[in-house]
């Protein structure tokens, strides 16, 4: 079997990535003249849901400040970014702006400056989601099988956190940001799979599942591995996802039928 990648990086592709990377950068540096919170949240996250829309197939969904529901009403809380298969799932609701649990494939975190407090809400977030039950499941955090022939129903959700920065210095910054991950997880009392990648754009990425990590940001862009990550999952996961029944969400009575 010939090898996915390429030791040669394919110019336009990398090329494209890279103006998206600096495009998030100089958002990033523009948001940061205004003294809101809330408004500096959303100015990030929406850059890059823009970006994601732009460049995911029209097949998926990219929303901002949705929230996610379970048949049993069980909530995420607010999400920043969450993705989801728009052609064959509806919302639950507009406004607010509710989706069912069953549709969710990818949620992402936006965060200004990754803290140790950051990644205790990262992951206090991901442990609202594991408390959702997705088709009476549960999303499972072990990689899905690929054996061919195989029938796996477990359910994955990709989750990001995504920052722009970090509050620790840059010497050994790898090694230190994996000890407060370590820590954070503990904290909330939730394993470390609970969150995918932790990307801090200025500096490198961490994969929890894995306890792998990278800083060398510099040499090969980890935002560009991060695109492909998720965009590799999304094409993986919802070709095994079945559609949203509402009839989940239904009250259990039906009306009385009589013949005529």
């Amino acid at each position: 079997m010939s090898p996915r990648g390429t030791r040669r990086q394919n110019q336009a592709l990398g090329s494209v990535l890279e103006e998206a990377e600096s495009n998030l950068l100089a958002a990033f540096k523009k948001s940061q003249r205004t003294k809101h919170n809330g408004l500096i949240g959303n100015a990030r996250a929406k850059s890059i849901a823009d970006f994601l829309t732009a460049r995911l197939p029209s097949v998926y969904g990219v929303a901002t400040g949705a929230e996610i529901v379970d048949y049993a009403d069980r909530r995420s809380g607010e999400m920043d970014i969450v993705i989801y298969d728009k052609q064959r799932n509806a919302v639950v609701s507009a406004d607010p702006l509710w989706l069912a649990a069953e549709t969710l494939l990818a949620y992402i975190e936006v965060k200004t400056k990754l803290t140790k407090s950051e990644l205790e809400k990262s992951f206090a977030g991901a442990k609202k989601v594991d408390a959702l039950r997705p088709f009476k499941k549960k999303f499972t955090l072990h990689v899905v099988g690929n054996n061919p022939g195989q029938k796996d129903d477990q359910l994955r959700c990709f989750r990001t956190l995504f920052a722009f920065g970090t509050n620790l210095g840059s010497e050994d910054w790898l090694d230190k940001e994996w000890a407060r991950v370590k820590s954070a997880a503990a904290t909330v009392n939730v394993p470390l799979a609970c969150i995918d990648r932790i990307l801090v754009l200025n500096r490198g990425m961490l994969t929890p599942p894995s306890q792998t990590g990278t800083d060398q940001f510099l040499v090969s862009s980890v935002f560009q591995q991060w695109v492909l990550n998720l965009v590799n999952f999304l094409a993986r996961e919802n070709a095994r996802r079945e559609p949203w029944d509402w009839q989940m969400y239904a009250k259990k009575r039906t009306p009385g039928w009589r013949a005529l």
